[in-house]
């Protein structure tokens, strides 16, 4: 599940004033000019780290190795690349070859109230305002432990580069992020120009903008953080010779919940004797209420095609309850259904698409969690499975003829008797979204585009954060 986490609170800091411009819908990151005029500015933000912190303590993220965190701001020069190199209506240039970095913030503040940089007002004249945080002051009675958050060398968590300067901000802030889940403080995280560029002067001031949370744009920032443990369930094709996955899946009340503790498994050959004991160790807890092995069965004289074996799953508790072992099975299918060599040329599998779990324009309220059954059928039947190597999907919104990607193409889950993602609806901003499924079958990759389009409403007038 793919979840964005919008800003709380940003603004902008600006050399030396204690000018507030928290909610202007532009950051203006500049720098250069000469003498009295030479100036530059930084960007801070802050998130609510509280949601993917407790998707993280009940396991639905169970391996905090398989998070990533990535942070995406929109550049207000994306759109047309004839503002490259040009000059803003406040006589700034348009920066090209210079990077940006990512800082940590050490202490409280707050957004203000402000709205304007100067006195050429947007919203009236005398409008600009002076309320904290600026340069110098984090709150009204607390100023930065040093002006503008830091003076001397900074610590850099990452740095991203910029050739044209009209690249939108793309960052991995993964380490960081995954310390606040493990319970370091999240006091926010700032962008800037390079100490050595905050300290150049031009003829022009070098500028930069990208759309901050007050845009009444779809390109408002988030922290994006995906989940890199897709399931695989080979229950139903367990080739021999072949590194297979089996998969328990613990549900009370048809709601995925963690067992009390880690199973056991015992695997036991068609005479029901034990081929294979795996302890705790050996068994990974993938996400919530979903448990894996891994299993390579060689070719024996006793391990051939259509012999069934059984793993069973020792040591359940849940909730307090001690339950019965669970015992599964699957069949063994022969290894050369699975490598195919030979002079036979594999062709591509034709596959037939159904989509279930959200109506067609179906409206949706935001906050709901969707899970989107793909079904992979042979064409023209209703319930013969095709299996596929691989099946993605990808969600965007249109605005004319363009296509903005919103998730881009992410793994399904292949389970036992389903394939499916989670859609996290809480995520999206409303508006009409579109789906594509894209299938991969023996180097043959399909994609049916819009096999889906839903809308996503709001249930308040205002934004809810995550």
């Amino acid at each position: 599940m793919v979840i964005r986490t919008y800003f709380d609170r940003n603004n902008t800091l600006i050399l030396g004033k204690n000018t507030n411009v928290g909610r202007n819908p532009v950051t203006e990151l500049y720098y250069g000019g000469t003498g009295a005029e030479q100036s530059y500015t930084r960007f801070i933000f802050q998130f609510d780290e509280s949601r993917i912190k407790g998707l993280y303590n009940d396991k639905t993220y169970a391996d905090l190795t398989k998070l990533t965190h990535t942070l995406k701001l929109t550049n207000t020069g994306f759109f047309d690349t004839d503002l490259l190199g040009k000059t803003t209506c406040k006589g700034k240039k348009r920066a090209c070859s210079f990077d940006l970095i990512v800082f940590p913030i050490t202490q409280d503040w707050d957004e203000g109230n402000g709205y304007d940089y100067g006195d050429c007002a947007y919203i009236g004249e005398g409008s600009q305002s002076f309320c904290a945080s600026n340069w110098i002051d984090a709150q009204t009675l607390s100023t930065w432990s040093e002006p503008g958050v830091y003076s001397g060398s900074p610590t850099i968590i990452a740095t991203q580069h910029f050739e044209q300067g009209n690249e939108n901000i793309e960052i991995d802030i993964t380490d960081i992020v995954n310390t606040y889940l493990t319970g370091a403080t999240n006091y926010g995280l700032g962008i800037a120009f390079t100490k050595i560029l905050e300290a150049t002067e031009t003829t022009d001031h070098q500028y930069v903008g990208f759309f901050t949370r007050h845009t009444q744009t779809f390109y408002e920032p988030f922290v994006e953080t995906v989940y890199d443990s897709i399931i695989k369930d080979d229950r139903s094709d367990f080739y021999l010779d072949k590194n297979n996955k089996l998969y328990l899946y613990s549900n009370v009340a048809g709601v995925p919940t963690n067992l009390d503790s880690i199973p056991g498994v015992v695997i036991r050959d068609g005479n029901g004797d034990i081929y294979s004991a795996i302890t705790s160790s050996g068994v990974t807890h993938v996400t919530k209420g979903v448990y894996s092995i891994d299993l390579n069965i060689p070719t024996t004289n006793n391990n051939v095609d259509c012999i069934g074996f059984t793993d069973t799953w020792t040591g359940i508790t849940i909730n307090g309850v001690s339950r019965p072992d669970i015992e599964l099975d699957f069949i063994l299918k022969d290894s050369n259904k699975y490598y195919n060599i030979g002079d036979n040329y594999a062709l591509p599998k034709k596959v037939g698409l159904t989509v279930s779990g959200i109506k067609l324009d179906e409206r949706i309220y935001r906050g709901d969690i969707r899970r989107v059954n793909v079904m992979t059928n042979i064409p023209y039947t209703i319930n013969q499975k095709q299996l596929v190597d691989s099946l993605k999907y990808r969600l965007y919104v249109k605005e004319g003829r363009n296509e903005f990607t919103v998730i881009d193409f992410q793994d399904v889950h292949m389970a036992n008797n389903s394939n499916y993602f989670l859609l996290d609806t809480q995520s999206l901003v409303p508006g009409t979204y579109y789906l594509d499924i894209k299938v991969e079958s023996n180097l043959e990759v399909t994609t049916t585009k819009e096999i889906l389009s839903f809308d996503i409403v709001s249930q308040s007038n205002s934004r809810i954060s995550q």
